[in-house]
């Protein structure tokens, strides 16, 4: 009994100085207890600032989480900071195409101003407006100095549509050119609004290009509502903006503020652009946000060239207001105005092909006399001689 307690007690013993030898650290290595406390007893006052410099606690995987996306977050958006990023992805390979032009724009205009993606978007869309408007202004003086003159122009042209002489037909188009250059009329003015449309395409090719790849920012430099542009306006709200300034500009006059559209017309122009809400609801809300700003603008536009400052200012003629007295021709709908329209141009393309055949009877018969001028008439005795 007496030999099994004291090897009981020695085993004990081994058991205590082994634990006390390899306490564990606070990090988890295993450290010799002996080397720890002799660097406590040579050098104990570097080792307590040591200690409690020792991190005793890893952070969690909740918080390492949170700091990865917040410097994600803020990571996004910095690539399109740099000209040439967009280039780089594959957009705005050339400098000749449209949709091509306009990605070069928002990218030297988001990357120079520093405009978030839906501020880029808004200001280019207004620079180019304004850029424009002096061409609207030109188109609306014309349109009033057309108003001036209608009821002769109409009376001519309709001579010209009915006549079938050739002669007879170029003196009445001498009288209309006539008839323009006296009241200061350039027709080449008219088309300036036109070329609105292949910036509208060019624009909308451009952002729903962007949007699907998606440029970086996209998905999160909207505002408002729309905060991602990469997707759909899921209220519908820049639709139904588009859609009231549309409604409104049309009404006003037009872009020019000149326009004098029939009831038929502003039907029409009333209808279409409820008919878009429904066609443009599943396009990106970086492309409805250009038809809404450029819309907005219209109105916009529309409203300074009807005042009367700014059109005595900007020399623009006043639109002439209809005559009084005078019997108004009745109102034809949309269809029977095209069938009319198509009636026309193929009455006036049968006149022209009638023309063209006398014309060139004409020129065959003047040749034919001028070869006849040039045979001499020789007698008979001169052959002899």
């Amino acid at each position: 009994m007496l030999l099994r307690s004291s090897v009981l007690r020695a085993t004990s013993r081994v058991a205590t100085t082994r634990s006390l030898l390899l306490r564990t650290s606070p990090l988890g290595v295993t450290t010799p207890w002996i080397s720890k406390h002799a660097g406590i007893r040579y050098n104990s006052s570097d080792a307590t600032s040591n200690i409690t410099d020792i991190q005793t606690q890893l952070p969690s995987i909740d918080d390492l989480t949170t700091s990865t996306i917040d410097q994600t977050s803020h990571a996004i958006g910095e690539l399109s900071q740099h000209v040439g990023y967009l280039q780089s992805i594959g957009l705005a390979q050339t400098w000749h195409w449209p949709a091509d032009i306009i990605q070069h724009t928002l990218e030297y205009m988001h990357v120079y101003t520093g405009l978030p993606w839906w501020g880029t978007i808004c200001a280019t869309t207004i620079l180019i407006r304004l850029l424009m408007f002096p061409l609207y202004v030109k188109s609306s003086d014309t349109m009033a100095r057309n108003t001036h003159v209608k009821p002769e122009l109409d009376k001519l042209n309709k001579e010209l549509m009915a006549s079938s002489d050739m002669s007879k037909s170029q003196s009445i188009a001498l009288q209309r050119k006539k008839l323009m250059a006296k009241n200061g009329i350039k027709n080449r003015w008219l088309a300036a609004p036109m070329i609105q449309l292949p910036l509208a395409i060019g624009f909308f090719n451009a952002l729903r290009h962007m949007a699907n790849h998606p440029v970086d920012g996209f998905t999160n430099q909207g505002i408002a509502w729309f905060h991602d542009l990469t997707q759909a306006d899921p209220y519908l709200g820049l639709q139904l903006i588009t859609a009231a300034v549309l409604i409104s500009f049309t009404r006003l006059g037009g872009e020019t503020g000149a326009q004098q559209f029939s009831g038929p017309m502003k039907k029409f122009f009333t209808i279409l652009p409820l008919v878009s809400i429904p066609a443009t609801m599943n396009l990106s809300a970086a492309v409805v946000l250009y038809f809404a700003i450029n819309g907005s603008f219209s109105v916009l536009q529309t409203v300074v060239l009807r005042n009367k400052w700014v059109r005595k200012k900007l020399a623009i003629a006043d639109v002439a207001k209809p005559p009084v007295g005078l019997p108004k021709e009745p109102e034809k709908g949309i269809w029977q105005s095209l069938k009319d329209n198509m009636a026309n141009a193929k009455d006036q393309a049968e006149k022209r092909r009638i023309m063209k055949e006398k014309e060139e009877k004409m020129h065959a018969i003047v040749k034919e006399q001028r070869e006849n001028a040039r045979i001499k008439i020789v007698r008979k005795t001169k052959f002899h001689k």
